[in-house]
């Protein structure tokens, strides 16, 4: 069975486990399918358990799912999966995990104001603010961005089942593709993913995700939407 099939739109309590030492992380999803592609990708993912599989390497790392999870109404089920999340985390060593706090807190529910969301969108489109802005990776750091052949930690290598998952999960995000709609939800124009749509517009696909994925409105007319 796929990761995709076992996990997609499940809820539960998952975790992953360092087969090295034994120490994992614990955590909930309200999609199981989307949080782990997200902890694979390092997208709101969690400091520590990064640190860790880049020090031994997503291959020595396991996902497993410890309970699932019957997801059906947010306004309660939010706290009812962290207090379920925080049973796990205390079944296990603190000194085992690296998650930093024993009770789990969660997301799930929050929504950004609009005003927010603008903020975000617009605080790097001046590149002062970016932290790197003005600075350059050093020459060891540089010496390991190009490594070469067989210096390079990927040569002769193959992707573990979890790697070659997220490579899916960027392939077929928008399977039906994405739009551009005017305010009363009417399709103007189709694209087969949002590279295409910031073509169209000459805009960059990151403004084109930020948009699409946060639902504002694109120069006060359209909006950009998941095809259905």
């Amino acid at each position: 069975m796929s990761y995709r099939k076992a996990l997609k739109n499940k809820s539960g309590v998952y975790c992953f486990i360092n087969t090295i030492n034994g120490n994992l992380y614990v955590g909930s999803a309200k999609d199981l399918y989307l949080r782990l592609a997200e902890h694979i990708s390092n997208r709101k993912s969690y400091i520590a358990l990064q640190s860790a599989i880049l020090k031994y390497g997503l291959k020595n790392f396991n996902f497993a799912v410890l309970e699932y999870f019957v997801y059906d109404a947010p306004s309660t089920n939010n706290k009812a999966l962290t207090d379920l999340e925080t049973s796990y985390i205390k079944k296990y060593s603190f000194d085992n995990l690296y998650n930093l706090k024993q009770t789990a807190t969660s997301m799930l529910g929050y929504k950004h104001t609009n005003q927010a969301k603008l903020k975000m969108l617009t605080r790097f489109e001046d590149k002062s603010n970016h932290p790197m802005f003005g600075k350059t990776h050093n020459s060891k750091v540089r010496e390991l961005i190009s490594k070469p052949g067989e210096l390079n930690p990927m040569y002769g290598r193959k992707h573990s089942d979890l790697t070659k998952l997220m490579i899916s999960d960027k392939m077929s995000r928008y399977t039906e593709g994405v739009g551009i709609y005017d305010l009363k939800d009417n399709l103007i124009s189709k694209f087969k993913n949002n590279v295409e749509l910031a073509k169209h517009l000459n805009i960059s696909r990151v403004t084109v995700g930020k948009y699409l994925n946060w639902g504002l409105i694109y120069n006060k007319t359209y909006r950009f939407k998941v095809n259905k």
